[in-house]
C-alpha cells in the first residue's frame, strides 16, 4: 500500500480534528471555573459561615420603622443592635430586634443582664443563629441604588433632540410614571396602620400612671371618695359629773379601772378627699366629709395631709419596691346613743380630732400594689355623755363630761390598690391595735 501523502487538503482537515483533542480539556476547564465562580458569588453567606453566632432578641414589632427606632436607641446606647423580618409560626411576620452578634454564649448572658439592668428592655432571650443582614440598612441601600436610575432618567429626557426639545419643554419635568404614581399612593395609604402602631404609647402610660410608689404623678390631682369604719379604743383622763335636782352641781369624780377603758368610740366616716402631686414623689391632700354613727346625725369632718415618697426602685430584681411615710390630721363631731357596761344608756355629744403617722413598705406590679406599715396615733376627745335611764332617786339629770385619749400610740395597718383603669383605682386598707378600721375607697387620677 502507497504512503498517505500529506496536501494541502487533507493538512488542515488533519488540524481540524486534532484540535479538539488539544483544546478541549482548556474548554472544559473553563466552563468548571465558571461554574464555581457563579456559585460563589450566588451563594448565601449562612454556607460559607463555618460557625454560628449567639444573638440576643430584645423585642419585636410589627411595624418596621418602630423596630429601627428602638435599634437606633440601642446603637446609641453602645449595643450592636440589628433587625431581622421573620415569619413567625402562628403570628405573622414581625421584625425582631437582636443585639449581636456575639462570640461567646458567657459573653451573651452579661450583655442580657447588662440590657435588664440598665431598663433597655424587661424580655431577653439568646438565639443562635448565621450572621444575618441587618433589615433596618436595606431602605438606605435601595435609596442610594434608586438615586442614579431616576438621575439617568432624568438625564435621557434632557438629552432629547432638538426637534422635540420644545414639545418637552411644554410638560413640567417629571420622571413619575402613572404606574409609579399609583405605587406610590399605594404605600402613602397605610395611614389606618400608623394609627394603629401609635397603641404602644398608650400602653406605655399605663404603666406610667403613678408618680413614686403609690404617689401621684408631678402636677396632677386625684379625686376620691371612700368610707371608714372605725372604733377607737380611748381611755378617760378626766371626768366631771354635773348633776340637776333644782340646782346644778358640778363636782370631780373619781375614774375607777372598770370604767377607764369603757368608752371606745365607734364612728363612721364618708370623706371626699381632693389630692395634688407636687412631685412625683410628694403629694398634699385635703379631706371634708360626714362622720356618723349607724347612719343618722351626720356631723362635718374635715382634714388633711402629705404623702412622702421616699425610695423606689426602678430596675432589677426589686422593681416595684418602695418606702413612703404619710402623716394625716381629721377633726369632727359626733352625736349617738350609747349603752355602757353597766348598761346604763347615754346619748353622747363628742368634740375629737387625731393625728397619725404611718410608715409604708409597698411593691407595685403592673395593675396591683400591695403595701403593709406602722402607724402612730394620737387622739383627743371632749365628751358630754348624758344618762338617759335609771337616775339616781331625787335627780332629775345626770352628765358627765369626759376627756378621753387613744388607748393605744402604736399599731399597725395594710392595704391593696387594684387599678381597674390607668386612672381609676380601688383602694382597701385596715388598721389594728389603735384603732379597728375598714376602709373602702375609688380613686380617679386625672
Amino acid at each position: 500500500m502507497k504512503p498517505a501523502t500529506l496536501t494541502g487538503s487533507n493538512r488542515n482537515y488533519s488540524w481540524a480534528r486534532a484540535l479538539p483533542a488539544k483544546t478541549g480539556s482548556i474548554w472544559w476547564w473553563a466552563l468548571i471555573s465558571l461554574i464555581t465562580v457563579s456559585w460563589v458569588v450566588t451563594t448565601p453567606i449562612p454556607l460559607f459561615a463555618a460557625q454560628k453566632y449567639y444573638y440576643i432578641h430584645v423585642g419585636s414589632f410589627r411595624a418596621k420603622k418602630n423596630a429601627i427606632k428602638v435599634a437606633q436607641g440601642l446603637k446609641e446606647k453602645g449595643f450592636a443592635a440589628v433587625v431581622s423580618g421573620e415569619q413567625v409560626p402562628n403570628k405573622g411576620y414581625w421584625y425582631r430586634i437582636y443585639v449581636g452578634p456575639i462570640s461567646s454564649l458567657q459573653q451573651a448572658k452579661l450583655q442580657s443582664s447588662e440590657l435588664k439592668k440598665k431598663g433597655l428592655t424587661k424580655y431577653t432571650a439568646i438565639f443562635k443563629k448565621y450572621p444575618f443582614r441587618d433589615d433596618s440598612e436595606k431602605k438606605a441601600s435601595v435609596a442610594k441604588k434608586a438615586a442614579p436610575i431616576g438621575a439617568a432618567a432624568a438625564g435621557i429626557k434632557v438629552s432629547r433632540p432638538s426637534k422635540t426639545a420644545p414639545a418637552v419643554r411644554k410638560k413640567p419635568p417629571t420622571t413619575v410614571t402613572p404606574a409609579e404614581e399609583r405605587q406610590k399612593m399605594t404605600y402613602q395609604q397605610p395611614k389606618p396602620a400608623v394609627k394603629a402602631v401609635k397603641k404602644p404609647p398608650k400602653q406605655t402610660r399605663e404603666l406610667q400612671r403613678r408618680g413614686d410608689g403609690q404617689n401621684i404623678p408631678g402636677g396632677k390631682f386625684s379625686l376620691s371618695l371612700g368610707n371608714t369604719y372605725r372604733e377607737v379604743k380611748t381611755e378617760v383622763t378626766d371626768r366631771t359629773l354635773i348633776t340637776t335636782n333644782g340646782a346644778t352641781t358640778s363636782q370631780k369624780v373619781p375614774i375607777s379601772s372598770g370604767e377607764k377603758n369603757d368608752f371606745d368610740t365607734k364612728m363612721n366616716l364618708t370623706m371626699l378627699r381632693l389630692g395634688f402631686g407636687i412631685t412625683d414623689y410628694l403629694e398634699i391632700f385635703g379631706d371634708i366629709g360626714a362622720c356618723y354613727h349607724d347612719f343618722e346625725d351626720f356631723k362635718l369632718a374635715y382634714g388633711g395631709g402629705l404623702r412622702l415618697n421616699l425610695f423606689e426602685a426602678k430596675s432589677g430584681r426589686l422593681k416595684g419596691l418602695y418606702f413612703a411615710l404619710q402623716g394625716e390630721y381629721l377633726k369632727g363631731k359626733l352625736e349617738s346613743d350609747y349603752q355602757s357596761v353597766q348598761s346604763n344608756k347615754f346619748s353622747k355629744k363628742a368634740d375629737w380630732w387625731n393625728f397619725t403617722a404611718k410608715g409604708e413598705v409597698g411593691y407595685t406590679i403592673n395593675r396591683f400594689a400591695v403595701y403593709a406599715g406602722a402607724t402612730y396615733f394620737v387622739y383627743r376627745e371632749d365628751t358630754d355623755r348624758k344618762q338617759k335611764e335609771n337616775l339616781p332617786v331625787g335627780l332629775t339629770s345626770v352628765k358627765f363630761k369626759d376627756d378621753l385619749k387613744e388607748e393605744n400610740k402604736f399599731g399597725a395597718y395594710g392595704g391593696l390598690n387594684v387599678y381597674l383603669t390607668p386612672g381609676l383605682l380601688l383602694n382597701v386598707e385596715g388598721q389594728v391595735n389603735t384603732q379597728n378600721s375598714i376602709t373602702a375607697a375609688l380613686e380617679y387620677r386625672f
